[in-house]
């Protein structure tokens, strides 16, 4: 190359100097070119319908008439330029006796002059069978190779278990991800195991119509794909019809069906849509992640990965849009399923929505999800046709649950855990915003710091059928007759009318959840999710709030929501508001107030009583020497209240003959 550059700059500087400007850019661009090539490197031309070919196939006019002549030809770095025309002669043998009409055993790029529309690479697949021993695979690449701008079609396999190269990717079989497949179609090709259309390989910008597999990846296997289309492939006895596990980026898959994961089995899908795609197992209603699917075996759980995707109109017998997935940032829309899981069945999802999925069939459950883990989604339109509307049993914190329909029970969710989730506008015969009655027996749902607001039932149990719902720290009518910490306030949402479910700065679910129960750094909006110290009621938190008091509490008691009631002492009893809300005793009556009464010796103990209320549970500690450091240590914890006698008592045992002792008691969270 340096070579090369000394023989141009002196013929540039021998010609005239009126044509110096003109030949300097030519030389400048000559020069680019080069360095854009590989020292040495060589093109060789293939033309099909070239009538005197000669090697090394180095001008058009000596053009090789089929593409492997020409690649066996070139050299590693080499390129091979094939023009129109439908190459489907001649053949090699790799791996076995399988052949192939194309085989690149060199690190070199074959690319088509005018592409994929009139440049046909084509197999052959056995008349009846399909696959056999006369089958032909389009083409096969070695590592680092690369083929830009073709059609394969009608490429086939030959027939034995998996995990064999012969069996595998009829369209084209690659060594590793290194092989680089660029602008082209695969169509129409069929391979015995895994693969119909491609196997291992990075694809670029590439179609993949038609295809199948016996078993893996009627699309692709194993395969990194960048900006490609997956429409209608299939893996009907088998898992994933688009593609089986291997990365998509901004990737289009539509129409595809399998027995698992009709889109994808396995694998991560980033910025991907998966549309009316299809799972339908062998037996009735089996299939499962008509979108994707994931493993969900005895000892070995692989979900498949989704982010920034959406999901829609696809189908199944379990999880209509996703089995078994972790989904971040997706929208779930439109999907079905016959038996439980219409939007997604196992596997948690993350800041996700999900709209207008339905479990549809005799005894559907889950219309938006079902056995998953929910953290910060919304869940919208969902049907069931049995339990679940919105969601059929798991564990969703910070999720709203708006206008979901079950016929049954359980409009808006049926049994499972909601932390910290708003329930509006959900119907059902029993339970319209949540329940666990129906199914063997019935399933109890527990819900902490929830809204439950105008949601409605047939039956009964507009808000929650009380039987099978456990509520505490939540905002709801009527009182649960279980649970603590529940409010009857309406929430006062900032705009219940058009949706908007945050919450104004008077609502009493301020301040007035129980912060164990919050799951999560952020509620829905992403923001903190505990602010001022005490968690808020309700999927979102209010980001500015005057007091640290629970603001159901200090309405309760008419005191006024600013900052200098934390401090203020109305009654005299020398504990301030914020200290009388933590005890859970009364702001405006000095008689009730958090205090030890004296020790009772019982021998050699010591009997320990202190006013107590039923909705607290408490800590006690001892010293028998102040001067200690610490001066405290702990005695007991979680001691609850006797809600008949108003006290709590613990038995010191041994200490009646070891005084003196002071006690300090304080309430727990």
């Amino acid at each position: 190359m340096k070579t090369m550059q000394t023989i141009l700059s002196k013929t540039a500087l021998s010609l005239p100097a009126g044509e110096w400007p003109g030949v300097r850019a030519s030389l400048l661009l000559f020069w680019l070119l080069l360095a854009a090539t590989p020292a040495f490197a060589a093109v060789r031309y293939v033309n099909l319908n070239n009538l005197a070919p000669a090697p090394p196939y180095s001008t058009w006019t000596s053009a090789a008439t089929n593409i492997q002549d020409a690649i066996d030809a070139a050299d590693d770095g080499d390129q091979i330029v094939v023009t129109n025309g439908v190459y489907q002669t001649g053949g090699r043998v790799v791996d076995g006796a399988m052949t192939n009409r194309v085989v690149v055993t060199k690190a070199l790029t074959v690319r088509s002059v005018n592409g994929p529309e009139v440049t046909v690479i084509a197999g052959y697949q056995v008349p009846g069978t399909t696959h056999g021993d006369s089958a032909v695979r389009c083409v096969y690449l070695t590592n680092g190779a690369a083929l830009i701008g073709f059609t394969l079609t009608n490429g086939a396999t030959r027939v034995g278990d998996c995990g064999f190269d012969y069996n595998s990717g009829a369209g084209v079989w690659c060594e590793s991800a290194s092989v680089v497949i660029s602008n082209c179609v695969l169509t129409g090709n069929s391979a015995w195991c895994g693969g119909g259309g491609a196997f291992q390989g990075t694809l670029n910008d590439c179609t993949l119509t038609g295809n199948s597999a016996q078993t893996y990846g009627g699309g692709v296997s194993l395969s990194t794909l960048n900006n490609c289309t997956l429409r209608a492939n299939s893996a009907q006895n088998g898992f994933g019809g688009g593609a089986y596990y291997g990365t998509l980026n901004n990737c289009a898959l539509a129409s595809n069906c399998a027995y698992d994961g009709g889109g994808a089995f396995g694998g991560t899908l980033n910025k991907c849509t998966l549309t009316g795609n299809s799972a339908a197992g062998a037996a009735e209603r089996s299939g499962r992640g008509g979108g994707a699917a994931g493993l969900n075996a005895e000892r070995l759980h692989i979900p498949v990965v989704l982010n920034i995707c959406i999901i829609t109109s696809n189908s199944a017998g379990i999880g209509g849009g996703v089995y078994y997935g972790t989904l971040s940032n997706c929208i779930v829309t439109g999907n079905s399923a016959e038996v439980a899981g219409g939007g997604a069945s196992g596997g948690m999802l993350i800041n996700c929505s999900l709209n207008a999925n339905s479990a549809t069939g005799q005894y559907a459950n889950g219309g938006g999800v079902a056995d998953c883990t929910l953290n910060n989604c919304s869940l919208i339109d969902n049907s069931a046709d049995y339990l679940g509307g919105g969601a059929f049993l798991g564990t969703l914190d910070n999720c709203t649950l708006s206008s979901n329909s079950a016929y049954y029970s359980g409009g808006g969710v049926y049994g499972g855990t909601l932390n910290n989730c708003t329930l509006t506008g959900n119907s059902a015969e029993f339970g319209g915003g949540a329940s666990g009655r129906g199914g063997r027996g019935g399933i109890p749902g527990i819900l902490n710091n929830c809204i439950l607001y105008n949601n409605t039932a047939i039956q009964e149990g507009a808000n929650y059928d009380s039987f099978y719902s456990f509520l505490n720290y939540s905002c709801t009518t009527p009182s649960p007759d279980t649970g603590t910490g529940n409010i009857t306030n309406a929430p006062a949402f900032a705009d219940y009318a058009s949706g908007n479910l945050r919450l104004q700065s008077n609502s009493p679910c301020i301040n007035a959840g129980l912060n164990p129960s919050a799951s999560g750094g952020t509620d829905l909006d992403g923001h903190a999710r505990i602010v001022g110290g005490t968690v808020d009621v309700g999927a979102y938190e209010f980001p500015s709030p005057q007091s640290l008091i629970s603001y159901a509490w200090l309405q309760q008691y008419g005191l006024p929501i600013v900052p200098s009631t934390d401090s203020a002492d109305p009654d005299g009893d020398r504990l301030n508001n914020w200290q009388e809300w933590r005890a859970g005793t009364n702001p405006t009556n000095a008689q009730s107030v958090l205090r030890l009464l004296t020790p009772t010796p019982l021998g050699p103990d010591l009997v320990v009583t202190w006013e107590s209320v039923p909705s607290r549970s408490y800590a006690l500690e001892g010293s028998p020497n102040l001067s200690a450091r610490p001066p405290f240590a702990p005695l007991a914890s979680h001691l609850p209240a006797d809600p008949f006698a108003g006290t709590t008592t613990f038995t010191h045992t041994n200490a009646a003959g070891l005084g003196p002792w002071f006690y300090r008691v304080r309430v727990e969270e």
